[in-house]
């Protein structure tokens, strides 16, 4: 019997080896995945053949002839939507006169990878795990533009970092023909000789950072890319300004920030990274940056490292009302949220990477820090990059953009709003971007709800419906056309009978025809606060059964072929 046992586990341990074979067979098909044009696809035949009497071959596999090559012997043909591509290929295969066919694959210029030789050292641009903001995706789209400035509201900056010099702002009013220090104030706006901004701590022009922090933040955003040293920022090329209000030791006053925010609005300096914060709400601080916002500057505000939940306490300035505050949590190179950080599921944003992060610090060197401050520079940056892409994009759409194009994670789901960890690729998109607002349980029972999602987009918006279905009291599914206000849409559900879930999804297509779904939200009627609940990803299905992957497949069928006859083996031995 103990044979019998030994052969056994032999046998399955052959019979795991042929189906780890196939299964890497299928997984290595899987990894491929390669994109091609839906409903188009290339055929060769292998003589010489005309259009016509292709045609007529080819009618027979139920696809049309878009165009011929005639020097190659191909055509690009399409084939109806739902056709079923194995059979399609089968038949092809089985038609002697047919060299070949094809998918219309699509390519795509390679990832951007700049020459920084601690490059590898920075996981939050490019990760094994796929936790990075796949900035080298987007570096194949941008890199960024001078012409975009960046304030860092902070310790200062070390403007004479090798890594950060030749990305350092120059006010354009105080340069050139000795204006830097000729001691006046060329440029009429109240500051002399403020040529890289301003320290306004001590009131001079020289914002330098006695810190470190500022300077780490502001590598983050745009330490100079591809030029051989140390790192590369998430923009290659930008103008970073030091506005300084925090001293060496790290603190500064509210009268100080509100300067720094005050000179960035006069300045007219589009984005500024705040990763700062403490103290209680100040409404002089508010109406600072409530002034900025009215005049098209975006304010990303880090979301605290007490590990709380912002929905409940508050953290300035990352908690005030204003449309142009973009609060940031910090995310682990496993797509977690940081174990300090803060989070809020309608107070912060969005997730960018925090924990270990490689930056710059004065006197030309480097240092890792962690920290909701180290991530709110990634999604500055990206910023950045959004508006290098789109000269003339309004901050709140470049706000929109950067919610809307979020990685979703099941770590961001319920602690942000966007649900998910800064993209830059699909910051870029051309797509719609959608940004749906978590309608929450209610019990009110006299009024159709509201449903608010905010959609952004290269060009403009054709179209954008609220799909909704009901279960518990009422039944059915409905859609409605939304109403727009700008990158603002709303539309209405019909009040419903208490006890009825209601689920609902915002889908939007552009002026070129591309098509986006938003996230899936549920709430129920008839319940007095709490909020609803987002959609967890469905199940997904490969032919009919289950789809395991990798090692979840191995382990699978350990469990089926060896680990469950070992045991049942062992005890009818031992009987």
């Amino acid at each position: 019997m103990k044979s019998m046992l030994r052969y056994l586990l032999i046998a399955n341990l052959v019979l795991i080896g042929a189906l780890w074979a196939q299964d890497a067979n299928n997984l290595w098909t899987a990894d491929e995945h390669p994109e091609y044009v839906e409903g188009e696809l290339l055929v060769k035949f292998s003589t010489q053949i005309s259009a016509q009497a292709a045609d007529a071959e080819l009618q027979s596999l139920g696809v049309q002839i878009i165009k011929e090559y005639t020097r190659f012997n191909i055509f690009k043909c399409s084939y109806p939507a739902g056709t079923d591509m194995q059979q399609l290929e089968q038949q092809a295969d089985n038609n002697p006169n047919i060299e070949y066919c094809e998918p219309n694959y699509i390519y795509h210029i390679l990832e951007t990878i700049p020459n920084d030789p601690d490059f590898s050292a920075q996981w939050a641009l490019k990760n094994s795990r796929d936790a990075d903001i796949d900035a080298p995706e987007a570096w194949d789209m941008q890199t960024g533009s001078r012409d975009v400035v960046v304030g860092i509201i902070d310790t200062g900056i070390d403007y004479d970092h090798p890594d950060l010099k030749d990305n350092m702002w120059t006010n354009p009013g105080e340069s050139g023909g000795g204006k830097e220090t000729n001691g006046v104030d060329d440029d009429g706006n109240g500051f002399i000789d403020d040529f890289r901004g301003w320290d306004f701590i001590n009131n001079d022009n020289d914002p330098f950072d006695d810190n470190q922090h500022g300077t780490h933040v502001g590598g983050i955003v745009g330490a100079v890319g591809n030029n051989g040293r140390g790192v590369a920022g998430a923009n290659w090329t930008v103008s970073l300004v030091g506005l300084k209000f925090l001293s060496g030791s790290g603190s500064g006053s509210t009268a100080d920030a509100i300067d720094a925010i005050q000179y960035a609005t006069q300045m007219q300096i589009p984005i500024l990274n705040n990763s700062w914060g403490g103290g209680s709400r100040s409404q002089a601080l508010a109406d600072a940056i409530e002034q900025a916002n009215q005049a098209g500057i975006l304010f990303l505000a880090a979301a605290g490292n007490s590990g709380s939940n912002n929905d409940r306490t508050n953290n300035y300035p990352s908690n005030y009302e204003s449309e142009n505050v973009v609060a940031i949590a910090s995310s682990t190179d496993r797509d977690a949220l940081s174990s300090f950080s803060s989070y809020g599921a309608t107070t912060v944003d969005l997730a960018a990477p925090g924990s270990d992060i490689l930056s710059t610090i004065p006197g030309g060197r480097y240092a890792s820090f962690s920290g909701t401050s180290m991530a709110t520079p990634y999604a500055a940056g990206v910023a950045a990059l959004v508006m290098a892409q789109f000269p003339g994009i309004d901050h709140v759409s470049v706000k929109y953009r950067l919610m809307g194009s979020t990685d979703p994670k099941s770590d961001f789901e319920d602690r942000t709003v966007s649900g998910g960890r800064l993209n830059a690729a699909n910051a870029l998109s051309t797509s719609p971007l959608i940004t749906t607002v978590n309608h929450g349980n209610t019990d009110d029972s006299a009024n159709p709800y509201t449903i608010t999602a905010f959609i952004t987009d290269d060009g403009s918006i054709s179209n954008a419906k609220l799909f909704y279905s009901l279960t518990g009291s009422a039944s059915g599914s409905d859609s409605v056309a939304m109403n727009a206000n700008g990158v603002e849409y709303t539309g209405l559900i019909p009040v419903q009978p208490d006890g009825t879930i209601i689920t609902y999804f915002v889908r939007a297509t552009d002026d070129g025809g591309n098509s986006t779904q938003g996230r899936v939200f549920s709430f129920e009627t008839g319940t007095a606060g709490g909020g609803g609940c987002g959609s967890a990803p469905p199940i997904s299905f490969d032919s009919g059964n289950i789809h395991f992957d990798g090692f979840a497949t191995l382990a699978f069928n350990l469990l089926l072929f060896l680990v469950i006859p070992y045991f049942w083996l062992r005890k009818r031995l031992m009987a």
